[in-house]
C-alpha cells in the first residue's frame, strides 16, 4: 500500500531524527510550517505510519512535535534522563527571573546577564550551572543561549543584539523535569522501580 506523504518529509525526518523539535512558534527554517504539515490529520497519520517502519513514533506535546524510538533500550532512556540535569538548574534560574522566561517569552543575553549581575541569588544559581568555563555572566548566559538553541528549546531571533525567543518545545522540558521531582518524591515513600521518558 502506497502512504501518500508530504514533500516536506525529508526535512521533518533530519530535523526530529536528530532528537530536535518542530515547533508550532518557531520560524526558522519554516518550522512554523512544518508543524502545520505534521498536525494535518491525514499527513500525521502517514507519517507516523512511515516512520514505524524505521522505528521512529512522532510524539505530540503541546504544541511541538519529536521522535521518540519505538522499543529503545533502557541504557539510552537512562542517557537522555542524564541529560536534563542540566537542565534542572537552567529552569530554575529562568523561573527565578523577576519576568519570568516561559514559553513565549523574548530575551537579550545581555538584559539577562545584568539582571544576574543585580541580583546575588541569581548570580549564585548562574554561577552553579555546569557548563563550560566562562570569564564572565554575559558569557555564560551565551553558552546557556547556544545549548538551548542547539537541543531546539529557544530560537534566535537577531544575531546583532543577542535576543531570543523560548519556543513551544520548553514545555517538554518542564514535564520531564516535573517528572523526576514526582518520581524522588514518590520513591522516597513507596519505593518505586523509575520513570522512563522516550
Amino acid at each position: 500500500m502506497d502512504i501518500k506523504l508530504p514533500k516536506q518529509t525529508h526535512d521533518i525526518f533530519a530535523i526530529m531524527a536528530r532528537g530536535h523539535f518542530i515547533s508550532s512558534n518557531g520560524t526558522k527554517d519554516g518550522m512554523n510550517r512544518l508543524y502545520d504539515i505534521i498536525n494535518e490529520p491525514e499527513n500525521f497519520e502517514n507519517l507516523q505510519n512511515y516512520f514505524n517502519v524505521i522505528k521512529y513514533r512522532i510524539e505530540r506535546g503541546n504544541n511541538f512535535f519529536y521522535f521518540s524510538k519505538i522499543d529503545e533500550i533502557n541504557s539510552i532512556v537512562e542517557k537522555k534522563l542524564e541529560t536534563f540535569e542540566k537542565y534542572i538548574d537552567i529552569i530554575d534560574l529562568f523561573a527565578s527571573m523577576d519576568n519570568k522566561i516561559t514559553i513565549g517569552t523574548r530575551f537579550r543575553t545581555g538584559a539577562l546577564a545584568e539582571e544576574c549581575n543585580a541580583n546575588v541569588r541569581l548570580k549564585q544559581k548562574l554561577q552553579k550551572i555546569p557548563l563550560y568555563r566562562s570569564e564572565t555572566l554575559h558569557n555564560k548566559v551565551r553558552e546557556i543561549c547556544d545549548l538551548m538553541s542547539r537541543d531546539s528549546f529557544l530560537e534566535r531571533e537577531d544575531e546583532a543584539t543577542e535576543s531570543y525567543k523560548v519556543l513551544d518545545s520548553y514545555t517538554y522540558l518542564l514535564d520531564v523535569i516535573n517528572a523526576i521531582a514526582i518520581y524522588e518524591e514518590g520513591s522516597a515513600t513507596e519505593g518505586s522501580a523509575g520513570i522512563i521518558y522516550n
